[in-house]
């Protein structure tokens, strides 16, 4: 019996390393990241829209590079004390590497006093944050000398949408679903996403709802050699009412 139901869970939208998918564009973000870190640059933009992949991005890095001296921070705004106190205790002879997820969160006066802190030159503090955020901060005159990358997460392509799909399928054996895609499965699903990868796993996550629905209501009914795209519809048509 095809098991849907259970199928849907790799599409969770939630931050797994195991989750990561080494698409093209995103591997080349992460190459420059890494490539900029490595250089000891004071601070980092890691830029993008909601959904693009930037927390992902981050633990990939995190998780490959030397912990002995990098943290990785996914809410700055609730731990903001503590990692004043962390940075405060670096020690000033090695280089360290602090990566910040949504640092649209921090208010002014912790982004100015962060900047202190990496002016020092023993720390390399990356910021991810939204598009829409950093015009601000980048009007302000001791920012602008200051940032020296501005790395943006670009949204993923018709074909890495594809792949990002079927490589979750087959990687967890679900290689009779995989098969069911077809090529006017993956344009309708990209029409809707726009290239977020956070829109994919949404899509696909209902979609399996609505497609374990369909199968259980009657098996005998059920096309297990495609995916009508009907069924597509239903699934975005129930996650717009769902947000609105």
């Amino acid at each position: 019996m095809v098991k849907f139901i259970n199928t849907k869970e790799l599409f969770r939208d939630v931050v797994d390393i195991n989750s990561y998918i080494p698409l093209p564009s995103s591997e080349k973000t992460k190459l420059d990241l890494i490539n900029a870190i490595k250089q000891k640059e004071k601070m980092i933009l890691l830029t993008g829209e909601a959904g693009s992949g930037k927390s992902l991005l981050l633990h990939s890095i995190y998780h490959e590079l030397d912990k002995k001296d990098i943290f990785f921070v996914s809410n700055p705004y609730l731990e903001i004390e503590s990692i004043i106190k962390l940075i405060k205790e670096l020690d000033i002879n090695s280089h360290h590497i602090l990566l910040l997820d949504e640092a649209q969160l921090l208010t002014p006066q912790i982004w100015e006093n962060l900047r202190i802190y990496a002016d020092k030159g023993n720390i390399t503090i990356v910021f991810a944050t939204h598009d829409t955020d950093i015009n601000d901060l980048l009007s302000k005159k001791h920012f602008k000398t200051r940032i020296n990358y501005i790395i943006k997460m670009k949204p993923i392509t018709k074909n890495e949408t594809e792949n990002f799909i079927l490589t979750k399928l087959l990687k967890n054996n679900y290689n009779e679903i995989a098969a069911m895609f077809k090529k006017k499965n993956f344009d309708l699903i990209y029409k809707y996403t726009n290239g977020s990868l956070r829109a994919t796993n949404q899509i696909m996550y209902k979609l399996m709802d609505v497609l374990d629905y369909f199968y259980k209501k009657d098996p005998s009914k059920f096309n297990m050699e495609k995916i009508d795209n009907k069924y597509i519809h239903i699934a975005i048509m129930d996650i717009k009412a769902t947000d609105a």
